[in-house]
Protein backbone atom coordinates (compact mmCIF):
# COMPACT_ATOMS: atom_id res chain seq x y z
CA UNK A 1 0.00 0.00 0.00
CA UNK A 2 1.12 3.33 -0.99
CA UNK A 3 0.57 5.36 2.42
CA UNK A 4 0.75 9.78 1.76
CA UNK A 5 4.20 11.17 1.31
CA UNK A 6 4.49 12.32 4.72
CA UNK A 7 5.92 11.10 8.32
CA UNK A 8 4.70 7.96 8.22
CA UNK A 9 5.88 4.27 9.46
CA UNK A 10 4.57 0.95 9.90
CA UNK A 11 4.23 -1.19 12.73
CA UNK A 12 4.10 -5.40 12.61
CA UNK A 13 2.37 -7.83 14.70
CA UNK A 14 2.05 -11.45 13.76
CA UNK A 15 -0.47 -11.37 10.76
CA UNK A 16 -1.37 -7.50 10.88
CA UNK A 17 0.78 -4.43 9.94
CA UNK A 18 -0.46 -1.31 10.78
CA UNK A 19 0.50 2.34 8.80
CA UNK A 20 0.67 5.50 10.60
CA UNK A 21 0.57 8.56 8.86
CA UNK A 22 1.50 11.78 11.08
CA UNK A 23 -0.43 14.82 9.89
CA UNK A 24 1.04 17.99 11.92
CA UNK A 25 -1.93 19.45 13.32
CA UNK A 26 -4.47 17.79 11.61
CA UNK A 27 -5.96 14.10 12.70
CA UNK A 28 -3.47 11.03 12.17
CA UNK A 29 -4.18 8.70 9.51
CA UNK A 30 -4.28 4.75 10.03
CA UNK A 31 -3.67 2.06 7.49
CA UNK A 32 -4.07 -1.58 8.59
CA UNK A 33 -3.45 -5.11 6.65
CA UNK A 34 -3.76 -8.76 7.23
CA UNK A 35 -1.52 -11.33 5.74
CA UNK A 36 -3.80 -14.07 4.54
CA UNK A 37 -3.04 -17.59 4.38
CA UNK A 38 -1.97 -17.61 0.55
CA UNK A 39 0.98 -15.07 1.30
CA UNK A 40 -0.91 -12.11 0.26
CA UNK A 41 -2.18 -8.99 1.83
CA UNK A 42 -5.92 -7.81 2.40
CA UNK A 43 -6.88 -4.15 3.25
CA UNK A 44 -8.77 -4.24 6.79
CA UNK A 45 -9.51 -1.06 6.91
CA UNK A 46 -8.20 2.93 7.29
CA UNK A 47 -9.21 5.00 10.90
CA UNK A 48 -8.31 8.35 11.99
CA UNK A 49 -6.56 9.43 15.17
CA UNK A 50 -8.83 12.69 15.13
CA UNK A 51 -7.05 14.13 18.66
CA UNK A 52 -3.56 13.35 16.53
CA UNK A 53 -1.04 11.37 18.27
CA UNK A 54 2.62 11.74 19.57
CA UNK A 55 2.93 8.06 20.70
CA UNK A 56 1.75 4.28 19.07
CA UNK A 57 1.90 0.94 19.81
CA UNK A 58 0.23 -2.74 19.79
CA UNK A 59 -0.81 -3.68 23.21
CA UNK A 60 -1.38 -6.92 22.33
CA UNK A 61 -2.87 -9.25 19.01
CA UNK A 62 -6.29 -7.36 19.07
CA UNK A 63 -5.37 -3.93 20.58
CA UNK A 64 -3.21 -0.90 19.16
CA UNK A 65 -2.99 2.26 21.55
CA UNK A 66 -2.70 6.01 20.10
CA UNK A 67 -2.04 9.25 22.57
CA UNK A 68 -0.88 12.58 22.60
CA UNK A 69 -0.42 15.10 25.69
CA UNK A 70 -0.89 19.02 26.07
CA UNK A 71 -4.95 18.57 25.06
CA UNK A 72 -6.59 21.55 26.76
CA UNK A 73 -10.05 21.13 28.15
CA UNK A 74 -13.30 22.83 26.45
CA UNK A 75 -15.18 22.97 30.44
CA UNK A 76 -12.59 21.77 33.49
CA UNK A 77 -10.80 24.01 35.20
CA UNK A 78 -8.47 24.46 38.00
CA UNK A 79 -9.24 26.24 41.39
CA UNK A 80 -8.15 29.42 39.93
CA UNK A 81 -10.88 29.19 36.92
CA UNK A 82 -8.42 28.42 34.50
CA UNK A 83 -9.06 25.44 32.00
CA UNK A 84 -6.97 22.57 32.54
CA UNK A 85 -4.54 22.38 29.36
CA UNK A 86 -2.56 18.99 30.88
CA UNK A 87 -4.89 16.62 29.46
CA UNK A 88 -3.14 13.30 27.45
CA UNK A 89 -5.66 11.71 25.41
CA UNK A 90 -5.90 7.71 24.88
CA UNK A 91 -7.36 5.96 22.05
CA UNK A 92 -8.16 2.13 22.40
CA UNK A 93 -8.71 0.70 18.57
CA UNK A 94 -9.99 -2.81 18.25
CA UNK A 95 -8.08 -5.18 15.05
CA UNK A 96 -11.20 -6.89 14.20
CA UNK A 97 -11.00 -9.02 10.91
CA UNK A 98 -12.71 -6.16 8.83
CA UNK A 99 -12.40 -3.31 10.38
CA UNK A 100 -10.33 -0.87 13.02
CA UNK A 101 -12.73 0.05 15.42
CA UNK A 102 -12.27 2.37 17.97
CA UNK A 103 -13.29 0.88 21.13
CA UNK A 104 -12.80 3.26 23.58
CA UNK A 105 -11.13 7.21 24.27
CA UNK A 106 -10.36 8.94 27.25
CA UNK A 107 -8.19 11.93 28.65
CA UNK A 108 -6.61 12.01 31.96
CA UNK A 109 -5.79 14.91 33.57
CA UNK A 110 -2.03 14.68 34.51
CA UNK A 111 -0.16 17.70 36.10
CA UNK A 112 -1.07 15.48 39.83
CA UNK A 113 0.23 12.41 38.77
CA UNK A 114 3.93 12.75 40.17
CA UNK A 115 3.18 15.70 42.71
CA UNK A 116 5.51 18.29 40.80
CA UNK A 117 2.54 20.46 39.09
CA UNK A 118 3.91 19.13 35.72
CA UNK A 119 1.74 18.59 32.10
CA UNK A 120 2.85 14.83 31.44
CA UNK A 121 3.54 13.36 27.69
CA UNK A 122 3.65 10.08 27.25
CA UNK A 123 5.88 8.08 25.30
CA UNK A 124 6.35 4.27 24.75
CA UNK A 125 3.39 1.69 25.36
CA UNK A 126 4.61 -1.93 26.55
CA UNK A 127 2.58 -4.33 27.26
CA UNK A 128 2.71 -6.06 31.05
CA UNK A 129 0.31 -9.10 30.07
CA UNK A 130 -1.65 -8.93 33.60
CA UNK A 131 -3.65 -6.05 31.93
CA UNK A 132 -1.28 -3.16 32.75
CA UNK A 133 0.83 -1.39 30.28
CA UNK A 134 4.16 0.94 30.92
CA UNK A 135 4.54 3.74 29.35
CA UNK A 136 7.47 6.71 30.03
CA UNK A 137 6.48 10.18 31.33
CA UNK A 138 8.07 13.55 30.17
CA UNK A 139 6.90 16.30 32.40
CA UNK A 140 7.40 19.69 31.19
CA UNK A 141 5.18 22.90 31.21
CA UNK A 142 2.60 23.64 29.27
CA UNK A 143 3.73 24.54 25.28
CA UNK A 144 0.57 25.84 23.09
CA UNK A 145 0.38 24.00 19.99
CA UNK A 146 1.07 25.88 16.44
CA UNK A 147 -0.27 25.66 13.20
CA UNK A 148 2.99 23.13 11.97
CA UNK A 149 1.60 20.88 15.09
CA UNK A 150 3.96 21.70 17.59
CA UNK A 151 5.40 19.20 20.14
CA UNK A 152 3.25 18.85 23.31
CA UNK A 153 6.37 19.17 25.73
CA UNK A 154 7.46 22.41 27.11
CA UNK A 155 10.47 23.53 29.16
CA UNK A 156 11.35 20.60 31.02
CA UNK A 157 12.02 21.65 35.20
CA UNK A 158 13.31 18.34 35.80
CA UNK A 159 15.61 16.81 33.02
CA UNK A 160 17.76 14.98 35.56
CA UNK A 161 15.17 12.57 36.25
CA UNK A 162 13.02 9.91 34.48
CA UNK A 163 10.11 8.63 35.25
CA UNK A 164 7.41 5.44 33.73
CA UNK A 165 4.13 5.15 34.79
CA UNK A 166 2.09 1.48 34.83
CA UNK A 167 -1.51 2.42 34.07
CA UNK A 168 -4.62 0.24 33.60
CA UNK A 169 -6.93 0.04 30.12
CA UNK A 170 -8.99 2.22 32.08
CA UNK A 171 -5.69 4.58 32.66
CA UNK A 172 -5.54 4.05 36.35
CA UNK A 173 -2.12 4.85 37.61
CA UNK A 174 -1.14 1.33 39.60
CA UNK A 175 2.59 2.46 40.14
CA UNK A 176 5.16 5.28 38.96
CA UNK A 177 8.85 4.31 38.84
CA UNK A 178 11.19 6.73 39.66
CA UNK A 179 14.56 7.40 39.30
CA UNK A 180 18.22 10.37 39.01
CA UNK A 181 20.98 8.52 37.52
CA UNK A 182 19.39 9.20 33.62
CA UNK A 183 16.70 11.81 32.05
CA UNK A 184 13.40 11.03 31.09
CA UNK A 185 13.12 8.23 28.57
CA UNK A 186 11.65 9.31 25.59
CA UNK A 187 13.79 10.70 21.88
CA UNK A 188 11.97 13.73 20.07
CA UNK A 189 11.48 13.85 16.47
CA UNK A 190 9.02 16.84 16.17
CA UNK A 191 6.15 16.47 17.89
CA UNK A 192 6.97 12.76 17.75
CA UNK A 193 7.88 10.76 20.90
CA UNK A 194 10.45 7.90 20.07
CA UNK A 195 9.69 4.96 21.73
CA UNK A 196 12.67 4.30 24.47
CA UNK A 197 10.83 1.79 27.14
CA UNK A 198 11.11 -1.94 25.68
CA UNK A 199 10.98 -5.11 26.95
CA UNK A 200 13.25 -8.88 26.27
CA UNK A 201 11.79 -11.84 25.75
CA UNK A 202 12.29 -12.84 29.81
CA UNK A 203 10.27 -9.97 31.15
CA UNK A 204 13.61 -7.51 32.10
CA UNK A 205 12.09 -3.74 31.00
CA UNK A 206 15.03 -1.64 29.88
CA UNK A 207 14.70 2.49 30.47
CA UNK A 208 16.59 4.38 27.46
CA UNK A 209 17.12 7.94 27.92
CA UNK A 210 19.34 9.70 25.29
CA UNK A 211 19.90 12.68 27.83
CA UNK A 212 18.40 14.88 24.46
CA UNK A 213 17.35 17.84 26.55
CA UNK A 214 20.09 20.37 26.18
CA UNK A 215 19.85 20.73 30.29
CA UNK A 216 20.66 17.64 31.64
CA UNK A 217 23.37 16.62 33.43
CA UNK A 218 22.71 12.80 32.92
CA UNK A 219 24.62 10.89 30.15
CA UNK A 220 22.39 9.05 27.31
CA UNK A 221 21.99 5.44 29.12
CA UNK A 222 19.96 2.98 30.54
CA UNK A 223 18.59 1.69 33.88
CA UNK A 224 16.67 -1.82 34.48
CA UNK A 225 13.31 -2.87 35.78
CA UNK A 226 13.61 -6.62 36.48
CA UNK A 227 10.53 -8.79 35.81
CA UNK A 228 7.84 -8.44 38.51
CA UNK A 229 9.74 -5.79 40.61
CA UNK A 230 7.93 -2.39 41.77
CA UNK A 231 11.15 -0.39 41.23
CA UNK A 232 14.24 0.19 39.10
CA UNK A 233 17.66 -2.31 39.76
CA UNK A 234 19.85 0.07 41.82
CA UNK A 235 22.49 -2.02 40.87
CA UNK A 236 22.15 -1.59 37.11
CA UNK A 237 23.18 1.36 35.30
CA UNK A 238 24.46 1.37 31.69
CA UNK A 239 26.42 4.54 30.43
CA UNK A 240 25.85 4.09 26.70
CA UNK A 241 27.06 7.34 26.00
CA UNK A 242 30.45 7.43 27.05
CA UNK A 243 31.05 3.59 25.51
CA UNK A 244 29.58 5.04 22.10
CA UNK A 245 32.73 8.00 22.10
CA UNK A 246 29.90 10.70 23.24
CA UNK A 247 27.84 10.10 20.73
CA UNK A 248 23.91 10.24 22.09
CA UNK A 249 21.19 7.65 20.33
CA UNK A 250 18.19 8.78 18.36
CA UNK A 251 16.37 5.15 18.52
CA UNK A 252 16.46 1.87 20.02
CA UNK A 253 15.28 -1.34 19.00
CA UNK A 254 15.11 -5.00 20.69
CA UNK A 255 17.12 -7.86 18.66
CA UNK A 256 16.88 -11.00 20.81
CA UNK A 257 18.24 -12.17 24.51
CA UNK A 258 19.41 -8.29 25.56
CA UNK A 259 20.90 -7.04 22.57
CA UNK A 260 19.61 -4.13 21.35
CA UNK A 261 20.16 -1.99 17.98
CA UNK A 262 20.82 1.86 18.52
CA UNK A 263 20.48 4.57 16.01
CA UNK A 264 22.79 7.17 17.00
CA UNK A 265 23.68 11.05 15.93
CA UNK A 266 25.79 12.05 13.77
CA UNK A 267 27.44 14.77 16.04
CA UNK A 268 28.19 14.94 19.41
CA UNK A 269 25.66 18.10 19.99
CA UNK A 270 22.19 17.77 19.01
CA UNK A 271 19.14 19.37 17.89
CA UNK A 272 15.34 18.21 16.95
CA UNK A 273 16.49 17.64 13.21
CA UNK A 274 20.13 16.32 13.75
CA UNK A 275 20.26 13.01 11.57
CA UNK A 276 21.17 10.04 12.80
CA UNK A 277 23.02 7.64 10.62
CA UNK A 278 25.32 5.99 12.86
CA UNK A 279 24.42 2.19 13.81
CA UNK A 280 25.76 -0.07 16.90
CA UNK A 281 24.63 -3.29 18.74
CA UNK A 282 24.58 -3.04 22.53
CA UNK A 283 24.50 -5.91 24.50
CA UNK A 284 22.91 -4.95 28.15
CA UNK A 285 24.49 -7.59 30.44
CA UNK A 286 27.70 -6.95 29.15
CA UNK A 287 27.25 -3.48 28.98
CA UNK A 288 29.21 -3.42 25.77
CA UNK A 289 28.73 -1.62 22.17
CA UNK A 290 29.76 -3.03 19.15
CA UNK A 291 29.75 -0.41 15.51
CA UNK A 292 28.23 -2.00 12.44
CA UNK A 293 30.70 -2.24 9.77
CA UNK A 294 30.00 -1.83 5.93
CA UNK A 295 27.56 0.62 6.11
CA UNK A 296 28.20 3.67 3.66
CA UNK A 297 29.42 6.59 5.59
CA UNK A 298 27.37 8.56 7.57
CA UNK A 299 27.15 11.72 5.95
CA UNK A 300 26.64 9.90 2.71
CA UNK A 301 23.27 8.18 4.41
CA UNK A 302 19.84 10.28 3.48
CA UNK A 303 17.27 7.98 4.46
CA UNK A 304 15.96 7.63 8.01
CA UNK A 305 15.97 11.78 8.50
CA UNK A 306 12.37 11.15 10.08
CA UNK A 307 10.05 8.17 11.17
CA UNK A 308 11.57 6.02 8.53
CA UNK A 309 14.06 3.45 7.62
CA UNK A 310 12.50 1.01 10.70
CA UNK A 311 14.84 -2.11 10.78
CA UNK A 312 13.53 -5.80 11.08
CA UNK A 313 15.54 -8.51 13.16
CA UNK A 314 14.87 -12.08 12.28
CA UNK A 315 16.72 -15.43 12.57
CA UNK A 316 19.63 -13.76 13.87
CA UNK A 317 19.45 -11.22 11.20
CA UNK A 318 19.16 -7.16 11.23
CA UNK A 319 17.72 -6.14 8.13
CA UNK A 320 18.39 -2.24 7.54
CA UNK A 321 16.72 -0.07 4.90
CA UNK A 322 19.42 2.54 3.94
CA UNK A 323 19.52 5.18 1.36
CA UNK A 324 23.06 6.59 0.21
CA UNK A 325 23.69 9.93 -1.43
CA UNK A 326 21.90 9.88 -5.67
CA UNK A 327 21.48 6.07 -4.95
CA UNK A 328 18.33 4.03 -4.73
CA UNK A 329 16.82 2.60 -1.33
CA UNK A 330 18.93 -0.74 -0.57
CA UNK A 331 18.85 -3.05 2.25
CA UNK A 332 21.44 -4.26 4.72
CA UNK A 333 21.94 -7.50 6.36
CA UNK A 334 23.45 -7.68 9.58
CA UNK A 335 25.15 -10.61 11.24
CA UNK A 336 24.15 -9.90 15.17
CA UNK A 337 27.39 -11.88 16.24
CA UNK A 338 29.75 -9.90 13.71
CA UNK A 339 27.78 -6.62 13.48
CA UNK A 340 29.29 -6.66 9.75
CA UNK A 341 26.50 -5.30 6.99
CA UNK A 342 26.42 -6.43 3.41
CA UNK A 343 23.91 -4.65 0.96
CA UNK A 344 21.64 -7.39 -0.24
CA UNK A 345 19.25 -5.75 -2.61
CA UNK A 346 18.37 -2.62 -4.26
CA UNK A 347 14.78 -1.33 -4.67
CA UNK A 348 15.07 0.44 -8.18
CA UNK A 349 13.47 4.09 -8.32
CA UNK A 350 12.70 3.98 -4.33
CA UNK A 351 13.86 6.85 -2.26
CA UNK A 352 13.51 5.47 1.06
CA UNK A 353 12.25 1.80 2.53
CA UNK A 354 10.03 3.35 5.45
CA UNK A 355 9.74 0.17 7.28
CA UNK A 356 10.81 -3.89 7.18
CA UNK A 357 8.51 -6.29 8.59
CA UNK A 358 7.75 -10.00 9.44
CA UNK A 359 4.11 -11.08 9.25
CA UNK A 360 3.54 -14.63 10.01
Amino acid sequence: MEMPKVHYTWLFRGKVAIGMSYQQSDPGVGYVLRLKADSTLEKIGEFVVRNRFTNYQFLNDHTFITSVGGQVSSHMKRPDGTLRNDGATFEFWDIRSNAMVLNHQKTIWTEDITGNGEQITFSSIVDMGDGTFLTAIVQSSFKQRGADGGSSVGDVKYPDSVWVARLDTALNVKHIYRDDRISYAAGQYRAQMLRSVLKTDDGTVYVFSNAFNAKTTRKAGALRINKGADAFDHNYYFNIQDKANGYKFRRVWYLTDDKFLLELYNTIKVETLTPGHQFAIIDMSEQSLTWLQGLPAKGDIISGTESGGVPMFHNGYIYLPITKIKEDAAIYKVDIRTAVATKITTIKGAEEVRSIGYLK
